[in-house]
């Protein structure tokens, strides 16, 4: 079943008793309740319905903390949140997102955990929900890769996803000019000036902190709990090669208070991978984009 998640829904911990009177204790986020049941979902699971006579104890608890150890579904559902299309909605573990078309992370599933049935089926559903055929985003490794592309799926873009401490991170103070909205002079760069309304709507589909070294480099850093992640870093094409976009990543990281800074890179880009090595960044994992058959 696919679910809206209300904003704000708040995580608990939740004990309750089956027919037989035995414990089952479910951690997850509170959908929806009244009179006669409740609905957990889990971080990676399908959503446990239980009838309100039987919950034995309840309790909120803290979201969950993401950590640079953390497996990659964890660290996708953290970044995918920093950049959530205008539209989601949960399918058990899968996280499904709907955008304006313009950017794969804002216009596609999220495959991770359990979606309560066999993948062709989570996909059909998907499909339904978002009135097309879905891409599916995927981290690399996950055994749904080879299924699907037996069945006519593309495997493309696949993009390396790098973090650090913040802590380890090399200083240099730049002055920097800093915004919650993309003004006319960072959309100039951004992209070379040609992002339209659909793709800004994209762009902008979560808090962020935009920050420009004026008519040189722009940046986009956004928070989820302990995390900075780094975006949208661009260089004005006649000044590339010269170190911009080195100080421009370390002034999107003092523009913040985080303890973990994360950003990603496409895996052929061995300049930018290499300069992120050397600031301090290590690579986590690799995801990538099954896209249906045309």
């Amino acid at each position: 079943m696919i679910i809206e998640v209300p904003a704000g829904s708040p995580r608990v911990s939740l004990r309750h008793l089956d027919r037989d009177g035995r414990a089952t204790d479910v951690v997850g986020h509170l959908v929806a309740a009244d009179a006669e049941r409740m609905v957990v979902l889990p971080e990676d699971k399908p959503a446990v319905w239980m009838e309100r006579s039987r919950v034995h104890h309840i309790k909120r608890v803290p979201e969950r903390t993401i950590l640079p150890a953390s497996p990659p579904d964890a660290l996708q559902r953290m970044l995918g949140r920093t950049w959530p299309g205008l539209r989601t909605a949960r399918l058990g573990g899968w996280v499904l997102r709907a955008g304006r078309g313009r950017t794969s992370r804002a216009n596609s599933i999220l495959v991770g955990g359990d979606p309560g049935m066999p993948w062709p089926e989570a996909v059909a559903m998907a499909d339904e929900w978002l009135g097309k055929p879905a891409t599916l985003q995927v981290v690399l490794g996950d055994p749904i890769i080879g299924a699907a592309q037996a069945e006519g799926y593309r495997l493309v873009g696949p993009t390396v996803v790098m973090v650090a401490r913040s802590d380890d991170l090399p200083y240099d103070h730049v002055e920097v000019k800093v915004a919650d909205r993309p003004d006319e002079d960072w959309l100039a760069i951004w992209r070379g000036g040609s992002a339209d309304d659909a793709l800004i709507a994209e762009l902008t589909s979560a808090p962020a902190v935009y920050a420009q070294i004026p008519g040189v480099a722009v940046g986009r850093v956004a928070l989820d709990g302990p995390w900075a992640v780094i975006s949208s870093v661009e260089v004005t094409p006649e000044l590339r090669g010269a170190g911009w976009g080195r100080a421009m990543t370390r002034a999107l990281v003092d523009a913040v208070e985080s303890r973990f800074v994360a950003l990603q890179v496409g895996e052929e880009n061995a300049v930018a991978r290499t300069l992120y090595t050397k600031e301090g960044f290590v690579e986590h994992h690799t995801y990538a984009y099954l896209f249906p058959p045309a």
